[in-house]
């Protein structure tokens, strides 16, 4: 899909556009066609079908090898659940591609950037934002220590792919650099249409007395990239050796992970490094929508009350050892030297250590030990173990590993100096 802003004649610019009822209709419509065009290639993939003019079974032979080709790789490989691939941030096994990206907001924020950056802003001395940072890196590498722990991840690790820590960090709450992206409409209208109600521990629909409280709660928020400039965009920011060559919000695929939560939301997401809000970035539309209860409980009823992209993986047991994570000020060494090996700010270990100790930023003074902070029974671990025991990605996602080999030519032939 276009941007809609096209469909009315106007050029991209960072003024928001308002679009009715019916318009997101139909681009509900469009998205749940696609879908059904993107399970139709996947399965063709996995009955061994192609283009090529092979006398073979199959939907769309076309008679020239070579368009064949292009056909294979520009078409059916991105569409096709399961396909492995290399990317800078790791061995990704993606979800079949659409034609967009969105993301959902159920009002109108100023600044749309990373959960980091947020928190960062409202910090004024710079130093402190520094240390901000670093321990949040902590709390992320206690994360990962604590998945690392479950079967799953490591089985995952040695026979899958990429273990994504800080998407996954960022998927189950805790503050990281990562902006969550869908390429599932409905995934980005349900967070656009509904909130989490603290109370009840649930998501809910909003309702008109919530929506109605100011000017900005009144409008809910989608922002919208096309796939194609997407890839213009990735194409523009990196270099051969996966280095980043200038500043701007490149999407991701985080594709299927170890737990359940990151592929039912069809995720993807922006690293930001440093933030960009998606309000400042002219790639992305902003389509704005008045609130309807209608809408809302359409929304809500469809996506079974959230469950559909919130499902029972069995890290929801361990919300406890999660939260605790999320405002953790006490760390190990070992998530200690996480993060001062990816920080740029600080050159001495003790210096850090000690600024920590007596930084205000946070309740209590932030700690290294050789312990764990977080200890969790080896009963509540066999308990996740079991869940996961005799793991096949095939059966639990439905889905089947594919790839395509690549040809790199053959090496260069040293000379000898004498030559």
């Amino acid at each position: 899909m276009d941007y809609v802003t096209s469909r009315r004649g106007k050029g991209l610019s960072n003024e928001p556009m308002e679009v009715s009822y019916e318009d997101i209709m139909r681009i509900w419509r469009i998205s749940d066609e696609e879908a059904e065009l993107v399970r139709r290639v996947t399965e063709s993939s996995y009955r061994g079908e192609s283009y090529y003019p092979d006398g073979k079974p199959g939907i769309g032979k076309l008679a020239n090898e070579r368009h064949a080709f292009y056909k294979e790789v520009l078409y059916r490989d991105p569409k096709t659940s399961g396909f492995v691939m290399q990317y800078p941030h790791g061995v990704i096994i993606n979800q079949a591609r659409r034609s967009s990206y969105f993301r959902g907001e159920n009002q109108i924020y100023p600044r749309s950037v990373a959960s980091l950056h947020r928190s960062l802003a409202k910090i004024d001395d710079e130093r402190d934002r520094q240390l901000y940072r670093f321990v949040a890196d902590m709390r992320i590498a206690e994360f990962g220590i604590f998945l690392c722990r479950t079967n799953i991840v490591r089985f995952w690790a040695q026979n899958y792919g990429t273990v994504l820590f800080e998407p996954l960090a960022q998927h189950y709450g805790l503050e990281t650099k990562w902006l969550d992206i869908t390429n599932d409409f409905s995934v980005a209208l349900f967070f656009a249409t509904c909130y989490w109600d603290r109370a009840t521990k649930s998501w809910k629909p909003l309702t008109k007395e919530q929506t109605e409280r100011s000017e900005k709660s009144k409008y809910g928020v989608l922002f919208h990239m096309p796939a194609w400039r997407a890839d213009l965009e990735m194409s523009m920011m990196y270099v051969g050796d996966g280095r980043c060559e200038r500043m701007g919000n490149v999407i991701l695929p985080i594709g299927f992970q170890p737990f359940m939560r990151c592929h039912s939301q069809y995720a993807y997401g922006i690293c930001q490094e440093e933030p960009f809000a998606l309000q400042d970035d002219i790639n992305f539309e902003k389509l704005h929508f008045r609130h309807s209860e209608k809408l809302s409980r359409e929304v809500y009823e469809t996506m079974d009350g959230g469950r559909k992209i919130f499902p029972q993986d069995g890290l929801d047991d361990f919300q406890d050892v999660i939260e605790s994570i999320r405002s953790a000020t006490a760390f190990s060494r070992e998530a200690f030297d996480y993060a001062f090996e990816g920080n740029s700010f600080f050159q001495d270990e003790e210096e850090v250590k000690r600024e920590l100790a007596r930084c205000t930023v946070f309740p209590e003074p932030v700690t290294v030990s050789d312990t764990h902070p977080v200890q969790i029974s080896r009963q509540r671990l066999r308990k996740l173990n079991r869940r996961y025991e005799g793991f096949s990605i095939e059966k639990a996602y439905g889905i089947k590993l594919m790839t395509r080999y690549v040809y790199k030519g053959n090496p260069p032939v040293a000379q000898d100096p004498a030559d």
